[in-house]
């Protein structure tokens, strides 16, 4: 990239920092309803493969040929979708898709794709609250891999925000209940991914254009999607090409589908681009904790969970880690350095 064309950030003012406060809690808002619709999908995923070959329904190699089919799928789907109307409607987009963009779109999107990949398959075993409790440990995986980048520990208060969201997001549904089993592993890893692609995106995007990064990044996953789906098929223990129309016809896939492109692809990551960068990584970490919050209200709002006090409990250490972090950061002009 021509070090000419590098702009410059300049510190950011509060009422730019409050703006991408806001942004980041409405991103949690629509990924709390994203395990959601990632759970439907799995399951409308399940409910095809055994009406297509019941046969082989009992198989370990269906059902690892068979989950990735399905993943491949809805991530296929959702990311080409959702890179389909960004190009669309911005032309902004369009007008900087230059080297550095896919450069940067193939990191974050190997990122993305990684993680989501990672997530999916360990919330095949999971709840989605145990699912959006482990993926909050990014929160600490960011601490962590600032941490080791800078060379310095981040500041005292935001070290007890981290710790406090953690804390929040463990027991938000009451004691968490692990056994530490694959899927519990697999969804560790998706957050420590998860941590990398907070870092990155927020050295990323202070280089090269957020909108024209979103857009290359959708198309890396999408095209890394196709392949690992591709990757799924092609096995004897998998349905054939042909049958794939009946999963993407089902109501509850296609629902979950649409939701998740539209607003937890198309929405949440443009808005991630655009405004984690006015906020250091581990502060955006503490705000994407609260993630888990809405996951919970979600579930019971539709009838999936039942409210209890530890849902207040955990609620308020996510508040209260928030509260450290932004008081830490009140008043001033400048973007903290930690």
């Amino acid at each position: 990239m021509d070090p000419g064309n590098v702009q410059v950030k300049e510190a950011p003012r509060p009422p730019a920092r409050r703006r991408a406060v806001l942004a980041m809690l409405s991103i949690t808002l629509i990924w709390g309803w994203a395990f959601v619709w990632m759970k439907q999908a799995v399951s409308a995923g399940d409910a095809w493969l055994q009406r297509v070959a019941p046969d082989s329904a009992a198989g370990g190699a269906f059902e690892v040929r068979g989950l990735l089919t399905t993943i491949g799928v809805f991530m296929t789907l959702r990311f080409l979708a959702a890179a389909g109307v960004l190009a669309l409607l911005s032309s902004r987009a369009r007008a900087n898709l230059d080297g550095a963009a896919w450069r940067g779109g193939i990191l974050l999107g190997g990122l993305l794709l990684c993680g989501f990949f990672l997530q999916m398959i360990g919330l095949e075993s999971l709840s989605a609250s145990v699912s959006a409790f482990l993926t909050s440990l990014y929160v600490l995986f960011t601490a962590a891999v600032v941490a080791v980048t800078a060379r310095r520990a981040p500041s005292g208060p935001l070290l007890v925000g981290v710790l406090l969201a953690t804390l929040g997001a463990a027991y938000i549904g009451g004691p968490p209940q692990l056994t530490f089993g694959t899927g519990e592993w697999l969804t560790i890893a998706s957050a420590f991914v998860f941590a990398l692609h907070i870092v990155v995106t927020d050295r990323v995007t202070r280089r090269v254009d957020p909108m024209a990064i979103t857009l290359t990044s959708f198309v890396v996953v999408a095209l890394g999607s196709m392949a690992l789906c591709g990757f799924g098929l092609a096995s004897e223990h998998t349905p054939a090409l042909a049958r794939v129309g009946e999963l993407i016809a089902d109501r509850q896939f296609l629902i979950a589908l649409s939701a998740a492109s539209l607003f937890a692809t198309l929405i949440a990551i443009s808005f991630m681009n655009l405004f984690q960068r006015e906020l250091t990584p581990v502060r955006a970490a503490i705000i994407y904790a609260i993630e888990p919050v809405w996951a919970s209200l979600i579930a019971i709002g539709i009838g999936m969970d039942q409210a209890d006090s530890w849902l207040f409990f955990g609620g308020g250490l996510l508040l209260a880690g928030n509260l450290v972090a932004e008081i830490r950061l009140s008043g001033r002009g400048a973007r903290p350095s930690s």
